[in-house]
């Protein structure tokens, strides 16, 4: 890898949290509420929970995207206890910022529910910028959410690194011109332990 990386752009649920028992439940306390059949552990695992535009061409047709936002951050609230800090997150942070380089979340979640973990967590102090689904017209796999963050931090994507769990994250960081880096799946580079980027960026 290039050695002038000036910023790691990281992706929240499944890298520096574990959501996804929290998710899973909020999302089927909306398909109770808009009258939908419920669906397993496994199939969500497996085709839901990477945004709400997904989900509303799939299998919350008829319900509009403030509709079903407004809903998760009500039921996630309620939800927030399943919710777990990744071990490595703060060390990996602390590590990031003593290198001095810049932060950003990109997250396809709402701006409620990402602070709420930020918060929650205490790990808001670590982030220069926080980039949401509200802060953009199309959340990944399209690019714009990591092109924001490039944008707000006054930096190049080419200078910057995205970190995600999925493809989409993947995707979104390379057509946007970043290095990505998979964290337990394929992207230009693979780490299975958040530490592990400083063997890359070193």
């Amino acid at each position: 890898m290039k050695k002038n990386i000036q910023a790691v752009l990281f992706d929240l649920d499944g890298v520096l949290v574990d959501s996804l028992d929290a998710w899973y439940y909020a999302f089927c306390d909306a398909l109770k509420h808009f009258g939908k059949k419920k669906i397993s552990y496994e199939v969500f695992k497996k085709n839901f929970g990477s945004s709400a535009e997904e989900e509303i061409s799939t299998i919350f047709k008829g319900v509009s995207m403030t509709e079903l936002v407004s809903f998760y951050n009500l039921a996630f609230k309620s939800r927030s206890e399943f919710v777990r800090l990744n071990s490595e997150a703060i060390p990996t942070l602390e590590k990031v910022k003593e290198l001095k380089m810049k932060t950003c979340i990109i997250t396809n979640s709402t701006r409620p529910i990402t602070m709420e973990f930020l918060d929650n967590f205490r790990i808001k102090k670590y982030f220069d910028e926080i980039v949401t689904m509200e802060d953009v017209k199309n959340g990944k796999p399209a690019p714009d959410m990591v092109l924001k963050a490039c944008s707000l931090l006054g930096i190049r994507p080419a200078d910057a690194i995205v970190v995600g769990d999925t493809i989409n994250d993947m995707l979104a960081g390379k057509s946007a011109g970043c290095t990505t880096i998979g964290y337990k799946i394929k992207g230009d580079f693979r780490i299975e332990e958040l530490g592990e980027i400083f063997n890359l960026i070193n």
